[in-house]
């Protein structure tokens, strides 16, 4: 499974480096002009890395045009149907140092399939050329999205940095708002370009529903070898440690998210980050996990037994959960709504008197952000959730928590990551059959301590 699993993911990853690619970001370019009529967009890729580290672009910025090279610039005209992308001046120090790098001149053009690449400096000028009538300036003003973040917690972050009396920065968006706005001149009128792309990254085409099946599958993959491992004395990040190196080992970048181990008394954190308690035998184990794979990710929790057999309490509570994803799980169909989901997992913990457990939405979209872009809106083909219904019972030490990355198809619905176990014989199953990893740290230092 491991082996067929991992060639699939490495095929894929080739496939996408294949020329043909600048053809498929050149479309989504059009789609978006055709969105912002006779008007300009302008849109900032992210900063260079503060630290030493693989550099990851903005998503939207990506999804616009496969550039990985920092500090970039994009411009969209809507008037003469042209995309123009800014880059930085090569640096050969740097190249020297970390490889060849994409940068303005006429390779950059045949690579990106771009109508024109020009240096980072030449943006102003251009810009001011692309405006001398009266007319809209779109850019985003939603926040940046790199691995690992969330709209709403950037927000949060923005929000609490500004009025921080010994901070007080404005959000980078913003301040590149401000920028636009001294670039562009008086006759500009800034209009949020969020809402567009946000609407055209709801619904996934062909080749991204194809990337997060890998995404699905990898995580699948990483989840199922922490269950098997699972066994009284190791510590939370004992699990989260494998199940990244299985999704690192099988392609992906990283996580989408900061791995979620909760056991015991951590089963009812709902985002447990801290990782550091020893797991005890009769404990439960609450995982949320998912890997950035090809800017794309997946969301998946499982709750399993640290001792390899379900308790007949957690057995009975976690039957009831399970019953409540399913449900929620046979109302996912073109022209369902998210309310449609909450219902169906409210009536089944209402039927069981745990409604007043439940404690979270049960679900959302799931994309290249793993809380991805688009309003809440009738489910339609191509569109990706993630269904998560969960009890938590603090004074029992019991959390349960069930979730599936789950793909909206013309007949329903299919659940990309059927591949992590989640019914009660099967996950026992798969604790007994052991572990094909070494020995837990935990063992080879002694005590753990």
């Amino acid at each position: 499974m491991f082996r067929a699993l991992l060639c699939g993911c490495l095929v894929l990853r080739a496939c996408l480096a294949c020329a043909g690619d600048e053809d498929f970001y050149a479309a989504r370019r059009s789609a978006l002009m055709d969105r912002i009529g006779p008007s300009v967009a302008a849109l900032q890729g992210l900063p260079d890395n503060r630290v030493l580290a693989p550099f990851r672009q903005d998503n939207n910025f990506y999804y616009l045009t496969g550039v990985e090279t920092p500090d970039a610039l994009l411009l969209l005209d809507g008037v003469r149907r042209q995309s123009v992308l800014f880059l930085p001046p090569r640096d050969k120090e740097r190249e020297d140092w970390e490889g060849p790098a994409l940068y303005a001149g006429p390779d950059a053009r045949l690579i990106t399939g771009v109508d024109a690449v020009m240096d980072l400096s030449e943006f102003a000028g251009e810009l001011k050329d692309r405006l001398k009538s009266p007319q809209a300036l779109y850019t985003p003003f939603m926040p940046y999205e790199a691995a690992a973040s969330s709209r709403e917690r950037s927000l949060r972050y923005n929000e609490k940095r500004l009025e921080n009396a010994w901070d007080g920065r404005a959000s980078r968006e913003s301040a590149f708002r401000e920028k636009l706005k001294q670039a562009s001149g008086p006759t500009a009128v800034l209009r949020d370009l969020s809402p567009l792309l946000c609407d055209m990254r709801r619904i996934k085409d062909a080749r991204e529903i194809e990337i997060l099946r890998a995404a699905a599958g990898i995580g699948a993959l990483g989840l199922k070898e922490a269950i098997r491992a699972a066994e009284p004395g190791m510590f939370e990040y004992q699990l989260a440690a494998l199940a990244e190196f299985v999704s690192l080992w099988s392609g992906a970048s990283g996580e989408a998210f900061f791995a979620i181990v909760g056991s015991g008394p951590n089963s009812c954190i709902l985002h447990s980050y801290g990782k550091q308690r020893r797991m005890e035998a009769g404990d439960i184990v609450v995982m949320d996990f998912g890997p950035d794979f090809q800017y794309y990710v997946s969301d998946i929790t499982r709750t399993f037994p640290v001792s390899g057999k379900f308790s007949m309490e957690q057995a009975r509570v976690y039957r009831i959960v399970l019953e409540a994803q399913k449900a929620a799980l046979d109302t996912v169909r073109p022209g369902a709504t998210f309310a449609d989901v909450e219902d169906a997992v409210r009536r089944v913990l209402e039927r069981s008197g745990y409604e007043e457990y439940g404690m979270h939405a049960v679900s959302h979209y799931v994309g290249m952000s793993v809380h991805d872009a688009g309003k809440p809106a009738p489910f339609e083909p191509g569109v990706v959730i993630a269904v998560e219904p969960g009890v938590y019972l603090p004074q029992k030490n019991l959390g349960i928590r069930i979730e599936d990355t789950v793909l909206v198809t013309e007949g329903g619905c299919d659940v990309l990551s059927r591949g992590a176990p989640k019914e009660i014989a099967e996950i026992e199953s798969l604790m007994s059959s052991g572990s094909g990893f070494p020995a837990p740290l935990s063992d080879a230092f002694g005590n753990g301590n």
